[in-house]
């Protein structure tokens, strides 16, 4: 009975610190605590994580677009599945701005642009896709909505091609 009871005396002890720490929440005790450094708020989740760089003066700043998956539609049906990962690399924090108050418009204006070349093939060598031609392309996309001059690149990050 001895050992039972300094058993439970130890676990509670154990549990005590996770127990405070959520708040004495019992419903929260399992859930990571990001308390960050001592004296600052805890992080938030999700907010502008699509963004990063420009920490110092001349530093990059990046949006960080969702992943595209394109169908590559021919005159013999869909060909291959493509997805496509791009960065945005803005001029500075105004323009990055525009871009999230404008990120539907950016997205529905990529997805045109890159859709109708794919399907017509303005934007591959044969089966395979040509960066660079998706690049000028992405550019001339994001620049209809937030203009050309607040873009400093466009950045591939990753290209997927699946055969269908």
């Amino acid at each position: 009975m001895k050992k039972l009871v300094l058993s439970l005396l130890f676990l509670s002890a154990l549990a005590l610190p996770a127990f405070a720490a959520s708040g004495g929440d019992p419903l929260t005790l399992n859930k990571p605590v990001d308390a960050g450094k001592p004296g600052e708020p805890p992080k938030k989740k999700g907010g502008a994580d699509d963004m990063s760089g420009g920490r110092f003066a001349g530093d990059p700043i990046y949006i960080h677009l969702a992943p595209m998956v394109l169908p590559v539609i021919t005159d013999s049906g869909v060909e291959q599945l493509v997805t496509l990962v791009i960065d945005v690399q803005v001029k500075n924090f105004d323009a990055a701005d525009d871009m999230h108050t404008n990120m539907p418009r950016v997205m529905d204006s990529l997805m045109r642009a890159l859709y109708g070349g794919l399907g017509q093939g303005t934007l591959r060598n044969g089966k395979l896709i040509d960066p660079n031609k998706v690049k000028a392309k992405a550019t001339a996309a994001v620049g209809e909505v937030i203009g050309v001059d607040n873009i400093t690149d466009i950045l591939i990050q990753s290209v997927s091609q699946r055969m269908l």
